[in-house]
């Protein structure tokens, strides 16, 4: 389950004035479902979405995964993102341009705190590949539209 609370989330401009980015933010994602953010440019969906990952550390409100709290305002609490055991498919994809979809997609498995083995990896990363993605082509190589395709499994690999 994912828990967002009373969410806040703002930036100095150069006047040194807090510009809102996102504002009283509060919802929960039962485990298991989905969920849309929606909403106009410059609303604080990406904000919001990068506070969740840790990339960004918001002004007030509390943030829970698995019921574990993340971030708390309250709790000067801020766990770090690599701590926070969940992937991301950031707008760019942050792909690795050097390494082919299979490779991306494995990179967390290889890095992340848990430990597999190498069995392991390569079961997680195929299970979440489709079977008409070539897992040796390079990324950069496919249209921007399917870029995501190949940042996806990275994302999914980990679950």
């Amino acid at each position: 389950m994912l828990r967002v609370e009373g969410l806040f989330t703002g930036y100095p401009n150069e006047q040194g004035e807090i510009v809102r980015a996102a504002q009283d933010v509060t919802f929960t994602v039962p485990e298991g479902k989905l969920f849309t953010l929606l909403g106009p440019s410059g609303c604080g969906k990406t904000t919001t979405l990068r506070s969740i990952a840790g990339l960004e550390r918001p002004r007030l409100g509390e943030i829970a995964v698995k019921e574990r709290v993340v971030y708390s305002s309250g709790r000067a609490s801020f766990v770090q993102p690599n701590r926070r055991g969940f992937g991301m498919v950031f707008q760019s994809y942050a792909i690795w341009p050097h390494m082919n979809v299979f490779q991306n997609a494995a990179f967390p498995l290889e890095v992340g705190d848990k430990k597999y083995s190498r069995q392991q990896i390569r079961d997680k990363v195929m299970r979440v590949l489709t079977a008409g993605s070539s897992s040796s082509r390079s990324p950069i190589a496919r249209r921007p539209s399917s870029r995501a395709a190949a940042a996806a499994p990275r994302a999914r690999a980990g679950l």
